[in-house]
């Protein structure tokens, strides 16, 4: 049951919409419309092993409408903002995630995307010690949101293995949030949504606990030779190691109270295999798509990412989650085909894509490097130590917000700021300076920023670095670009109204959300993106 002000905040969330749902649903509405969401799984994951997929991958090819080339167009391809724009149809400059941490300038702090002091997280033992979350800052409504609206009998749940994915596709509206805790390897939830953890997922978290997934050891799927021939090298340069080693990964516990399998086992195939029968869990438990109301659960899968930044997209850790994560979706799609027939609809994408380790894409005759973060940090403050001096201020042109955000002073003229501009752009690992003054510029690169751009929760400054160049971590790898390795993400859709082909047509991440919404017979104006081809 939610706390009297979570009714209060979300009633006003929904009411204070220019644009209201229709109220109606169509009766021809898929009974349940399940949204999968699998993180940082870029298109070419999908393509480079398509001979070798046999379970869900194999059915996206011969069985879906696949959208090959589609996009997040914006700059923010991080989870939060990625997947503040999958069930929105609105871009981060709209629903108001502009990172999965960002400055709010009126509080002068850091806060994460969906951090909210006012509650607690919840697990089967009541509150737990750790920071309350929520989806307070989401400032647009979610699919989930406008069916509840539209029809209030309609159950809509999200499950994830991260907090942020499950609670922005869920919205403010859900019957049910949950994810998984690395630190109590249980399914948890937020006050915001349950003041105790609903009594069916108490009763998951005890029949089937997270240790039941433990192999003892990662091995791998197929013969070492297998991916010898389809990845490269193991142990390669750049990866971040696990116990300076590689497979056999071992999981077992050191001890009988040792918890670092919680938090190791997110890094392995075997935590989207738990996150996708807790789904099946609640399709069951809640009686999804029983009635005539269209029900909605959304699903998030995050092990992809964990993988992709430890060992990279191309690692043999990468392809024997890939093959495993295939054959968990082909049992799962099995099980909705045998429950619900053609009254389902399967929808699946990302939040983002990811790069390759530099040090893989040099070895393929890429330019490609790795920039150590302080290296940038320090570097805007040489520029502007000899601006200070150049314009003869008395107070710094530019500041690091939290070593990670920066800000021209309040006082700061274009002409000083273009001058900046001018000055960091020299820099050997810089591609294009953007300033929040020139958002208009109709250049694609100032296109994709000002569509992340929310000025209560954005940066002064957008540093956009040359293809390939890893201004960011020392080891592993991550995503967060405006290049295609990070911008193309798969969209795919499944159902009765979706004759499989593959379409050519770019089409946009913000397309997916009026799409379902048409499929659930909502009709909103608010959405960014149009319905796909």
């Amino acid at each position: 049951m939610r706390s009297l002000l979570s009714i209060v905040v979300s009633s006003l969330f929904l009411f204070s919409c220019n644009t209201s749902p229709n109220k109606t649903v169509e009766d021809d509405a898929p009974r349940l419309v399940v949204f999968i969401s699998i993180d940082q799984w870029h298109r070419d994951l999908l393509k480079r092993y398509q001979e070798h997929y046999t379970g869900g991958f194999k059915t996206i090819w011969e069985d879906s409408r696949f959208y090959g080339n589609a996009y997040h167009d914006h700059s923010a391809t991080l989870t939060g903002p990625g997947h503040s724009v999958l069930l929105t149809g609105a871009y981060p400059a709209k629903t108001g995630i502009t990172g999965n941490y960002f400055y709010d300038r009126q509080a002068g702090e850091e806060k994460y995307c969906v951090a909210d002091s006012h509650n607690q997280v919840v697990g089967s033992a009541g509150a737990l010690d750790k920071a309350g979350v929520s989806p307070k800052h989401l400032l647009v409504p979610t699919v989930g949101d406008l069916l509840k609206q539209a029809n209030p009998q309609s159950k809509v749940f999200s499950v994830s293995g991260k907090d942020r994915s499950g609670i922005l596709m869920g919205g403010k509206e859900a019957d049910g949030v949950y994810w998984y805790d690395k630190s109590k390897g249980e399914l948890v939830t937020s006050s915001f949504y349950e003041e105790q953890l609903a009594e069916f997922i108490q009763s998951y978290n005890t029949t089937n606990p997270v240790d039941n997934y433990n192999p003892k050891a990662w091995r791998r799927l197929k013969p070492e030779s297998f991916y010898l021939e389809h990845t490269r090298q193991d142990l390669f340069a750049g990866e971040y190691l696990i116990d300076n080693k590689n497979f056999p990964y071992q999981l077992a516990p050191k001890s009988s109270d040792d918890t670092s399998f919680y938090s190791m086992v997110s890094r392995t195939p075997f935590a989207d295999q738990y996150i996708l029968d807790a789904a099946q869990y609640i399709i069951k438990t809640q009686d999804l798509g029983q009635d005539a109301n269209p029900d909605l659960l959304a699903i998030g899968l995050s092990a992809t990412d964990y993988v992709g930044h430890t060992w990279g997209p191309y690692s043999q850790e990468a392809l024997d989650h890939m093959l495993r994560l295939d054959q968990f979706l082909g049992q799962f799609f099995r099980v909705l085909k045998q429950r619900f027939g053609d009254d389902v609809v399967i929808a699946l994408s990302a939040d983002h894509g990811v790069q390759p380790l530099p040090e893989y894409q040099a070895q393929q005759g890429k330019d490609a490097r790795r920039v150590p973060k302080m290296q940038l940090i320090d570097d805007i403050r040489a520029i502007e130590s000899w601006l200070r001096q150049e314009f003869e201020l008395q107070k710094p042109l530019v500041e690091m917000k939290e070593e990670r955000y920066p800000f021209f002073y309040p006082q700061a003229t274009l002409a000083q700021k273009r001058r900046f501009v001018e000055e960091a752009e020299k820099l050997e690992y810089i591609n294009r300076v953007v300033i929040s003054d020139e958002l208009a510029m109709n250049d694609k690169i100032s296109q994709y920023v000002a569509k992340t751009h929310y000025q209560p929760r954005s940066r002064d400054i957008y540093f956009v670095f040359k293809e390939n160049y890893l201004v960011s971590r020392s080891l592993g790898t991550t995503h967060g670009s405006i290049y295609a390795y990070d911008q193309q993400v798969p969209i795919v859709l499944m159902g009765a109204d979706f004759k499989p082909e593959q379409v050519s047509k770019t089409v946009s991440t913000t397309d997916i959300a009026p799409t379902l919404a048409k499929l659930l017979g909502i009709e909103y104006q608010g959405f960014d993106g149009d319905l796909l081809p």
